[in-house]
């Protein structure tokens, strides 16, 4: 939308005293911009009135104030974000793209392709809230943490992701996979229109896997400097496993830890004798997993790294 200056200026003061709440200390970037989201709207009675004063949006009404804010905020987020997303996707290493077809890796033509995809995701307003979850993941080495275990116990994920969706590669090629395949789930909503999705989750739109693979081969067939099977693990991220056993076990993982991360601050220090974030989340997704369509076993065996780990 179109902002004139002063109401920029204003916006742009508001939000950054909001930001600088120490409440948010600790949230990753678009976790913070999520808390600031939903802040607004739970206290939008209260704003009101001051915000639509002469000090600030005289006679405008709280739909127009609460775009003009959104507006600023997201192109504050996306001031730090953005750099740091660049950073990121030019850090990854792609090598594990010669583990999924017999071609060279042209690694700067990739990387540029899905910084590109990124930008355009980042415009779509829901994409943008599940992006939360998986940019948390990958900067929190959430994948790292649990493959190592995963390939140190040779159980049923192990089993799953090398046997089942044979993946024949090293746990530092499987996480780079999945660490990848987040940052592209949520490309599904520049596709979907209303009605699209099968159900709608606290975490992100359950899509039916007939809508995903297509999705998935529509990527493909725009960017064959990615493998195929990266955009497929990345859109069947969004389905359920109840509804379709055959998703890929990287896609599977993939969306249960970006979903975990949504909120995930690693900071907070748990009370005495209660289980930690990461361990909790886990136990409540064990309990709805047809709900969200997960794997139950998959859930059980990371129930038990946490445990053990203490995370």
């Amino acid at each position: 939308m179109d902002i004139n200056e002063t109401d920029k200026q204003k916006a742009a003061a508001f939000i950054q005293r909001l930001t600088a709440n120490p409440a948010l200390k600790g949230f990753s970037l678009l976790q913070r911009e999520e808390q600031i989201l939903q802040f607004l709207t739970v206290n939008s009675r209260q704003l009101y009135p001051t915000l639509s004063s002469q000090s600030f949006f005289s006679g405008k009404s709280w739909e127009t104030i609460c775009s003009i804010l959104i507006s600023v905020l997201y192109e504050t987020t996306d001031q730090e974000v953005i750099p740091d997303i660049r950073l990121l996707v030019n850090k990854m290493d792609f090598t594990f793209f010669t583990f999924l077809r017999q071609s060279n890796l042209d690694e700067g033509e990739a990387k540029q392709i899905i910084m590109d995809l990124l930008l355009k995701m980042l415009a779509n307003e829901q994409a943008r809230r599940v992006f939360t979850g998986s940019l948390a993941a990958i900067h929190y080495n959430i994948v790292k943490k649990f493959i190592v275990e995963v390939y140190r116990r040779r159980k049923y994920i192990h089993f799953e992701i090398l046997k089942v969706e044979k993946l024949k590669m090293g746990e530092k090629e499987i996480e780079n996979m999945i660490d990848l395949a987040m940052l592209l789930k949520p490309l599904v909503y520049m596709f979907s229109q209303q009605g699209t999705a099968m159900k709608n989750t606290a975490n992100g739109n359950i899509f039916p896997n007939h809508f995903t693979e297509a999705i998935a081969q529509s990527l493909s067939a725009k960017a064959p400097a990615v493998p195929p099977r990266v955009f497929k693990s990345a859109m069947n991220a969004n389905a359920s496993f109840s509804d379709n056993n055959q998703i890929e076990a990287s896609a599977r993982m993939g969306n249960i830890l970006a979903a975990m991360c949504r909120n995930y601050k690693p900071e907070v220090k748990k009370d005495r004798g209660a289980d930690t974030a990461m361990k909790s989340w886990i136990n409540v997704a064990r309990k709805n997993y047809k709900f969200y369509g997960y794997d139950i076993k998959m859930l059980d065996e990371l129930y038990n790294i946490a445990a053990d780990n203490g995370w």
